[in-house]
């Protein structure tokens, strides 16, 4: 039945004012249809005020009753935001099994008997299903061996894909494993920015077009100067797709910002990385400390400094010269000189400043040149954090902020897989938070 159909049959039933209609998975046995389909019906009739969604008490035929047990519903409201906080941050796993309600109730410090009613209240929204005493997240779409993802990530002019940072491989390790445990079938392809071209792996020019067999598009704007652009190629694209965001959130272009079957992932672009590191150094009872950073004219670099600056106290040496490491390392290619001398006599430079011996770094990079620049003048090696966890954060031996890529790859992932039933409870960018990787205990 097409969801017209089944919405005339669903108004022609003579439901009542304030009737309570059957659950999602009800309505859905007694009409033959599956879970999915109901619930873009109910989701279709609330929009228009035919019925009313009321949550932990189910759905209304217009106008519902008013609730009599306040309390509860400001529980379940608390339960809700502790839920969607556990997605973002990644304690919940959009393809694994949930915690226990006995779990779960202990981390949201409610009884399991209010943990129980929310998770059935969530089964009957068919966002989850269960399997025994085991829950997990509906997969809303069915894949079949021939259904596959498209990976579009930067490439050079023959389509040959360009990664070049550890976290780009991160990214690619992650997409692969994930999509080997789930059976997923991933096309990497190339975007070629110059020429604002996109590459099929051969180096043949691809056109994006819909195909029935695309699940979805998972997009990367690592180092790509103009995402609007590069969004451009899936204007007319009909599957969902998900963004690996390299930007301010605040700078999605418009013509893609609240659209349903764009989601955008951030993992490094907000202040949020900084407010961890400040909270962490906080716990240690570190500080005051002195921010460095060459990159200081970037949006990134500011918002880490802002986050520290919550809880801890902060004596920023910085230079607005570069907005990355990558614009850096660009610059010394042009000039012919060693962007490893460069940023040396940068950080130097910045050191002349100093009055503290506790550094928090803009990223590992300068956390192992301040190390280098003690060492080459017989100091002692001052205590340093870095952001990236990068394998000279284990080779020199200091903490490092690592960014939650397997999150991000998994929430962007789900988002293709079930974009009515995930992507509609989150935030327009979702930013899965990271954590301090300690070298030194």
């Amino acid at each position: 039945m097409l969801i017209k159909d089944v919405k005339k049959s669903i108004i022609a039933a003579g439901f009542k004012d304030g009737d309570k209609m059957p659950s999602v998975r009800k309505m859905a046995k007694q009409l033959n249809l599956s879970v999915t389909t109901v619930h873009k019906v109910y989701r279709e009739l609330a929009a228009e005020g035919q019925i009313k969604l009321i949550q932990g008490k189910g759905c209304f035929w217009g106008d519902a009753p008013k609730p009599t047990v306040v309390v509860v519903e400001d529980v379940y409201a608390g339960i809700e935001k502790q839920f969607q906080k556990d997605l973002e941050s990644g304690y919940l796993n959009a393809f694994e099994q949930l915690p226990s309600s006995g779990d779960l109730a202990i981390r949201y410090r409610v009884s399991a008997y209010l943990v129980k009613k929310f998770l059935n209240q969530k089964v009957e929204q068919g966002i989850l299903v269960r399997n025994g005493r085991k829950v997990f997240f509906s997969e809303e779409r069915s894949i079949g061996s021939s259904n596959y993802i498209l990976f579009v990530h930067r490439s050079d002019a023959q389509g040959r894909m360009i990664i070049e940072s550890e976290r780009e491989s991160d990214v690619f390790r992650t997409v692969a494993r994930i999509a080997a445990e789930q059976n997923l079938i991933v096309h990497y392809v190339g975007y070629h920015e110059k020429s604002d071209q996109i590459f099929n792996p051969d180096g043949t020019p691809l056109s994006i077009k819909n195909d029935s067999h695309c699940l979805g598009a998972f997009l990367s704007t690592w180092l790509v100067t103009d995402p609007q652009r590069f969004f451009a190629h899936f204007a007319n694209f009909h599957s969902p797709i998900s963004v690996w965001w390299e930007y301010a959130p605040d700078v999605v272009p418009m013509s893609v910002r609240n659209k349903k079957k764009w989601a955008f992932y951030n993992v490094a672009f907000g202040k949020e990385a900084g407010v961890i590191v400040g909270q962490y150094l906080k716990r240690k009872k570190i500080g005051p400390v002195h921010y460095i950073s060459p990159y200081h004219e970037s949006f990134w670099s500011k918002a880490r400094l802002q986050g520290l600056q919550e809880n801890v106290e902060v004596i920023p040496l910085v230079n607005n010269r570069f907005f990355s490491p990558f614009d850096l390392k660009d610059h010394t290619t042009k000039e012919g000189v060693n962007p490893q001398e460069f940023l040396t006599q940068m950080v130097e430079k910045l050191l002349e400043g100093a009055t503290l011996d506790k550094f928090v770094c803009a990223n590992d990079w300068v956390a192992t040149t301040i190390i280098d620049c003690y060492k080459a003048k017989g100091k002692p090696v001052p205590y340093v954090v870095g952001f990236d966890d990068t394998v000279d954060s284990y080779r020199y031996v200091f903490d490092s902020f690592a960014f939650n890529v397997g999150t991000m790859v998994k929430e962007a992932l789900y988002h293709i897989l079930a974009p009515s039933i995930y992507a509609e409870q989150r935030r327009l960018m979702q930013a899965p938070l990271g954590r301090v990787v300690e070298k030194n205990s």
